[in-house]
């Protein structure tokens, strides 16, 4: 079989995976769509918990925003939900390629990854949130009525999500790193002014623009970005 045929089926077969992984995750978005608002109503609980002092309310300034919204954070929470299958899926394409250790770690790599974003995930809800949403409410005027959109707050909880997610899998990516020989431990530990410097921009790029969301993202990336040091220094990571 030539090289060109091999290339043909294993593309075959990522797509395959792909539209599988689709299909799962259509799946889990049509199943949660009946409970979109009980969904939403979740997610805005620690907003309306700190508006309750000021009287503030929730406002939508589109006509379609209070459908949106909701279907919006539906979607998120059902590709949260299906990671797992579709991390199943892409194991099923990519295992036969690989050692008995390979798989080992990849299988490893797989559950951490989705248990570390949900732990960002909720990170964010039950910590970051109260303390974001008391320091502006507080901060209002007492003769400033606050309202808030319902669609800047869906953009800011999921810009919250996603950059926290993403922050509590850097003990994975050094992990692997090291692992695979990519990068020296001893580059990492020399380097960490820049990755003081590193936190801080990522945590302007995908917080609102405000030094406490920003310092609340680089401090843990900071600290996760010690325990994946530790880790990887530790001999037990080389027996996968």
């Amino acid at each position: 079989m030539s090289r060109l045929n091999i290339f043909f089926g294993h593309f075959l077969e990522l797509r395959t995976t792909a539209i599988k992984s689709f299909v799962i995750y259509l799946i889990f978005f049509i199943a949660m769509i009946p409970f979109a608002n009980e969904i939403y109503s979740f997610f805005s609980q620690p907003l309306l918990d700190q508006l309750i002092g000021l009287n503030g309310l929730v406002i939508s300034t589109k006509l379609t925003a209070t459908f949106l919204v909701p279907f919006k954070i539906t979607a998120y929470c059902a590709l949260i939900a299906s990671l797992p299958f579709i991390f199943y899926q892409f194991w099923n394409f990519i295992s036969p390629g690989l050692y008995k250790k390979e798989r080992q770690f990849v299988i490893l790599i797989m559950i951490f990854a989705f248990l570390l974003f949900l732990s960002g995930t909720l990170f964010v809800y039950f910590l970051i949130f109260p303390i974001i949403f008391n320091f502006f409410i507080s901060v209002t005027p007492e003769d400033v009525e606050l309202m808030i959109d319902i669609s800047s707050y869906l953009e800011m909880i999921i810009a919250l999500f996603i950059a926290f997610g993403l922050a509590f899998e850097v003990p994975l990516v050094l992990i692997t790193a090291v692992k695979f020989n990519w990068i020296k431990i001893k580059t990492l530990e020399n380097n960490r002014k820049y990755i003081i410097v590193a936190a801080f921009i990522f945590g302007a790029i995908f917080t609102p623009p405000d030094i406490l969301s920003q310092i609340l993202l680089a401090l843990p990336i900071l600290f996760l970005y010690e325990i994946g040091l530790f880790i990887s220094k530790n001999k037990l990571i080389k027996r996968y």
